[in-house]
């Protein structure tokens, strides 16, 4: 009886890895670590909660710096104007996000992020960032839309590599993608319809030039690709 048991729980257990590596086959391509030679585009992401007190030093190890302009319908961060303009003084080339939340409408929220972001030549195209659970994702389309309506050019989606999966995959247009995901895991993540070209790697890097923990990215594509990607 025992033998028969311990033989049931055995199938039951591989039909189970069979299953979740029938599910993960369309979100993986090949273990490929994250940080290789082969990625040469690096940058970090900011808000106000970053003390950044030498913008040089910053420089002299990142391509890009990704900012958070907007939250919302009404929030500005209160530092993104000035690292703004100091990005561009040093031609650092920038980013600039807005955090998605569920309490209002797409319209409102890219106003919100409209009247704050002026977009220029070699600037990163718009930037969505998309974390809550109870977000609509018709909502987020919506924004998407108008966002590339208004500026010209595909926005970026931000998302945890387990939220998209989640709530994103299947749901949102075509739309490239910013993922965080964990360089522990040694995979690159790939999906049917949104291309990953951003990599957050690392929520605690430390960065010459930038008081306490900053958040990693790299690009993963070689230069020519980036350039093509920057407003013209």
């Amino acid at each position: 009886m025992k033998s028969k048991y311990w033989k049931l729980i055995s199938i039951g257990f591989i039909l189970v890895l069979v299953l979740i590596l029938f599910f993960y086959k369309n979100y993986f391509n090949s273990l490929v670590p994250f940080i290789s030679s082969n990625y040469k585009i690096r940058g970090i992401d900011i808000s106000h909660h970053n003390q950044v007190y030498d913008w040089d030093l910053v420089k002299s190890k990142n391509t890009f710096c990704i900012m958070k302009a907007t939250e919302g319908n009404k929030m500005n961060d209160p530092k993104f104007n000035n690292s703004w303009k100091i990005a561009k003084n040093i031609n650092l080339t920038r980013g600039a996000y807005h955090f998605f939340k569920s309490n209002s409408s797409a319209e409102l929220q890219f106003e919100n992020y409209r009247n704050s972001v002026k977009l220029t030549t070699n600037d990163m195209p718009p930037i969505l960032d998309v974390e809550d659970d109870n977000i609509d994702m018709d909502q987020v389309n919506k924004w998407l839309s108008l966002a590339e309506n208004y500026y010209g050019v595909k926005p970026i989606i931000y998302a945890s590599n387990n939220y998209y999966v989640r709530y994103m995959q299947g749901k949102v247009n075509n739309y490239p993608v910013w993922l965080y995901f964990n360089t522990r895991y040694k995979l690159r993540p790939k999906f049917e319809s949104n291309e990953v070209l951003f990599l957050q790697y690392s929520q605690h890097g430390k960065v010459n030039g930038i008081n306490g923990d900053v958040d990693l990215d790299l690009f993963l594509g070689d230069k020519e690709s980036f350039n093509k990607l920057l407003i013209k």
